[in-house]
């Protein structure tokens, strides 16, 4: 079977498994709790997203991988890592909303851009063990994103009752 389509069915099966764990252990107990108490969990999780910059350690990834995707890849992780950080010194702020929507909205871009530039670049065949970063981190970094984004347009709907 092609490269690809192994990965891509990684991906997805990785997808549907912590959409599974999510629904039933994280949203359970996220949907009713305040936003901030909500949120805590989660900034953790994305602030280890240093570990994107792996795509440019020589011998994680193969010589191959694209500096044009790798790059951008790992600093934004990086950068998401990093505002994910602040973000979780924000909770007694009242700046707390915008930079957790600012952490939200770049960290979901990030991942988005990396998924749609990795097939373009080839990335596939160079990501050596950098691959289950890929496979196994980033779904469930998408679905956390998408639960704080959940978040935030609930709980600014019932701000707004």
């Amino acid at each position: 079977m092609e490269a690809t389509i192994l990965f891509g069915i990684s991906i997805l099966m990785s997808l549907i498994v912590w959409n599974k764990i999510s629904k039933k252990y994280f949203w359970l107990q996220f949907k009713d709790l305040e936003l901030k108490k909500a949120i805590l969990p989660i900034l953790f999780l994305h602030s280890f997203r240093f570990a994107g910059l792996s795509f440019l350690v020589p011998g994680v990834v193969n010589a191959g991988l694209n500096p044009a995707w790798a790059i951008p890849a790992a600093f934004g992780d990086f950068i998401a890592a990093v505002l994910a950080f602040i973000t979780l010194a924000f909770t007694t702020n009242t700046s707390f909303r915008p930079f957790l929507w600012v952490f939200n909205i770049l960290g979901f871009a990030d991942l988005l851009i990396a998924f749609v530039d990795g097939p373009r670049y080839n990335i596939l065949p160079f990501l050596g063990p950098a691959y289950y970063i890929v496979v196994i981190y980033v779904p469930i970094l998408l679905l956390t994103h998408l639960m704080v984004f959940r978040l935030l347009l609930k709980n600014k709907a019932v701000q707004s009752h």
